[in-house]
């Protein structure tokens, strides 16, 4: 009897694995959403739509991009939000970024930012790093650089701030907390108007308390691939293009004070190619007015 017992035990857990795998393989990208309530947020931008790109890194991933611009169609936000690393370092192959800017900006108005490898590229490829900006935004797309627009409804407005962290000039990886001047973001963002509501896009999502510190509503960030390899069923991200592992924030919504965090795992891959158990995601957010 007990023998007979755990046989069917031993089944039924290889069919609820087996419908996880099949699952998980026919889902090639997922859309994880996200509802932000804050009283900062006025009445005209109640369900406001942003969708968040992330790390697709110049090239598709297992031919997902006709599926993400179907699956933001159906989204249908009201802008985009690239934030970083939508390019390699090197600026080779990017005709599949550059279709997929073209396809979304015909419908949809395009926030663009720098990632790390943008970073090495405006440095090691300056010539390229500049044609390739000035062929997007001759398309229309916005590219913020250490600066901030304010996006308006009937008089009424929130603040769309950009921030580059510096690099190491050896490594060409971000430098660390314990690196940065204690003043850079104030030094180098305008003063921030705290009765507005604030979103900060910021490709590093390492340095989220000087976010907070500064005045951020709302940070959206990337860079972390999700953990590059995550942990089936509980989720948890094991490594990080920072070189190191089980990084505090590899993907999803993390609160520092008053302060929320929403971390995308990216379309690409890291410079390792690798992307286990860790789907391509896009990120749908919704601003709600209290």
């Amino acid at each position: 009897m007990k023998s007979k017992k755990i046989k069917v035990v031993s089944l039924l857990s290889l069919i609820l694995v087996a419908i996880f795998i099949c699952i998980y393989f026919i889902v090639k990208v997922d859309v994880t959403n996200y509802s932000i309530s804050d009283e900062k947020v006025p009445q005209q931008f109640n369900n406001f739509k942003i969708v968040q790109l992330s790390d697709f890194h110049s090239k598709r991933y297992k031919d997902t991009t006709n599926i993400i611009i179907n699956k933001i169609e159906k989204i249908n936000p009201d802008i985009i939000v690239m934030t970083g690393d939508m390019i390699n370092w090197d600026i080779e192959n990017i005709d599949e970024i550059q279709s997929l800017i073209k396809s979304l900006i015909a419908n949809y108005h395009i926030y663009y930012i720098n990632g790390n490898h943008e970073e090495l590229a405006e440095r090691l490829k300056s010539n390229e790093y500049e044609n390739f900006i000035n062929d997007i935004k001759s398309l229309g797309v916005s590219v913020l650089k250490n600066n901030y627009i304010e996006l308006i409804r009937d008089e009424e407005s929130i603040n769309l701030y950009e921030i580059d962290i510096p690099l190491d000039e050896e490594t060409g990886l971000y430098i660390t907390e314990e690196e940065l001047d204690d003043n850079y973001i104030n030094d180098t963002l305008a003063e921030v108007d705290k009765d507005k509501f604030n979103i900060l896009l910021a490709h590093n999502p390492l340095f989220i308390e000087e976010y907070s510190d500064w005045g951020a509503d709302l940070v959206l960030a990337g860079h972390m691939h999700g953990g590059i390899i995550r942990i089936p069923i509980i989720g948890i991200g094991v490594a990080s293009p920072e070189k190191d592992y089980f990084p505090k924030y590899d993907a999803g919504e993390f609160k520092v004070g008053n302060t929320t965090m929403i971390v995308n795992r990216g379309i690409g891959t890291s410079s390792s190619g690798l992307r286990v158990f860790n789907k391509p995601e896009i990120s749908g957010i919704t601003l709600k007015s209290k």
